[in-house]
């Protein structure tokens, strides 16, 4: 889902991470899971984890009684409410701060400055005459004339302007959410990155423990003569792998950390507090359900239906600017009086005249060119929403099998793989203490366990983010106008 997200808008994500002495590799979020699958089958871990140290074989401690069963429940619903509200706050914290959207915003608002432009009638124009040779009429002579003009659209017209200006608005407003919806996949993004380097480094640096351990079980045994010094070198060569590995996670998290305070547009050492597991908020709905919800809330979607409307507006305003448009004036005439003529009627008496004014569209082509491209840009945009229709289709039915899949490898190595390993771990660390047993068989059971380990983490990722990919295509986290408060 992220290699999916990060083509359609061009990101960089976290690059590939080696380390310079072991041959670990850590498969980056940017990679979709058949790379990640086929990283894994060719990938040989070398260092050394474990959850649990294999000398300890004793079961876990378990909570007594019913008392304790229910405490442990009423902490783990707690810790899981404050972790959720946690990504939330900061994601709002996003939606208040982050540039990009209060430039995408302001953008919107400025749209919807241009409804009173559009939809008010052509200014009145006033015009004064002053006649330098006065024209002389029978009640006297003509000497300065002002006009006042007003012209009137087809019928409808400015009607349509609104509308267009206002489904341009309604566009713009859902480029806001997708923009906005995009900012908080992208911290979900790194928030799941961020999850998984911690798990990461917290297995690191229990496995190396763990590698302490046998480093000192087969010096103690290179004493004693039961083993030859290589099983020391091996184990200090591990012990040197996994140390530099821990500090490379460091430094990839502070990283990451540095790129979510960015899209929080705080300081870039802001502490981010993480969850204890990482477990989206997915509501579980059917395809077809999904696929309603998606049709309906996708804001890129809701964009381009905008621009639909728009552009029958803009095929109905078409065809009325190649009708006549009106208007209506008013003349006033100053005259002056006849002193040649005695007891002249209406001696030097004002004139007032009224007008009526018509613009008439005799030349077609240009008119009969502007509906042709009116209705060739609706069904250009029409279009698109069929393409993007069926787009988003194909990448609904990608996260539910990626997120299926995610589901099953997890269960894979949480329910089966990691246990096998870890009792063939502990049945040859008791052989290894009392014999010779091969310590290079037990390094590499520790290289598997590793493998599963980190499989069984990115798969918890990796089902994070189906689930939140799906959720960023079905506009869960769309708002109204209204609540915007900048």
């Amino acid at each position: 889902m992220r290699r999916l997200f990060q083509q359609k808008y061009n990101f960089v994500d976290t690059p590939q991470i080696k380390s310079g002495t072991a041959d670990l590799m850590i498969s980056p979020q940017g990679q979709n899971y058949e790379q990640v699958k086929k990283a894994n089958l060719q990938t040989e871990y070398v260092v050394s984890f474990a959850k649990k140290s294999p000398l300890e074989t004793c079961l876990p401690d378990r909570p007594g009684g019913f008392r304790g069963v229910f405490f442990m429940l009423i902490i783990l619903l707690l810790s899981s409410t404050i972790n959720a509200q946690t990504l939330q706050s900061y994601q709002q914290e996003a939606a208040q701060n982050n540039p990009e959207l209060k430039a995408s915003f302001n953008r919107y608002l400025s749209e919807l400055e241009s409804r009173p432009q559009v939809g008010s009638l052509p200014d009145p124009e006033v015009a004064f005459a002053y006649f330098i040779s006065p024209i002389e009429t029978r009640g006297g002579p003509q000497r300065a004339r002002i006009s006042v003009t007003q012209m009137f659209p087809w019928f409808g017209s400015l009607s349509d302007k609104r509308s267009v200006s206002e489904a341009n608005a309604k566009a713009q407003f859902e480029q806001f959410q997708e923009q906005r919806n995009r900012v908080f996949y992208q911290m979900e993004m790194i928030w799941s990155d961020l999850y998984e380097l911690d798990e990461n480094i917290r297995i690191a640096e229990e496995n190396l423990n763990i590698i302490n351990t046998l480093l000192e079980v087969s010096l103690s045994r290179y004493e004693n003569g039961l083993t030859s010094q290589v099983d020391v070198l091996r184990a200090q060569i591990e012990q040197e792998d996994l140390r530099t590995q821990i500090e490379l996670l460091k430094d990839n998290r502070e990283l990451m950390t540095e790129r979510f305070n960015e899209l929080r547009n705080v300081d870039e050492s802001s502490e981010v507090v993480l969850p204890d597991d990482l477990s989206g908020t997915m509501a579980l709905k059917s395809k077809d359900e999904l696929k309603s919800t998606i049709i309906q809330q996708n804001p890129n979607l809701n964009k381009l239906r905008y621009r639909e409307e728009a552009s029958k507006e803009m095929v109905s305003l078409a065809d009325k600017d190649g009708r006549p448009s009106f208007g209506v004036g008013f003349d006033y005439i100053a005259t002056g009086e006849r002193s040649d003529v005695a007891n002249l009627p209406d001696n030097g008496k004002d004139a007032f005249v009224a007008r009526a004014s018509f613009k008439i569209p005799l030349f077609r082509n240009k008119y009969n060119a502007k509906v042709q491209q009116a209705e060739l840009n609706l069904n250009s945009v029409q279009q698109d929403i069929i393409t993007l229709e069926n787009k988003l289709e194909t990448d609904l039915l990608t996260a539910i099998r990626d997120r299926n899949d995610a589901q099953r490898r997890f269960n894979l190595y949480d329910t089966k793989q990691i246990q096998r390993v870890e009792q063939a771990i502990n049945i040859m660390m008791e052989s290894y203490s009392s014999d010779a047993s091969d310590f290079e068989e037990i390094l590499r059971l520790q290289r598997k366990l590793l493998e599963y380990q980190l499989k069984r983490i990115q798969a918890s990722a990796d089902l994070y983010m189906a689930n939140s990919y799906i959720n960023y295509l079905s506009g869960v986290n769309n708002i109204s106008e209204n609540e915007i408060n900048y």
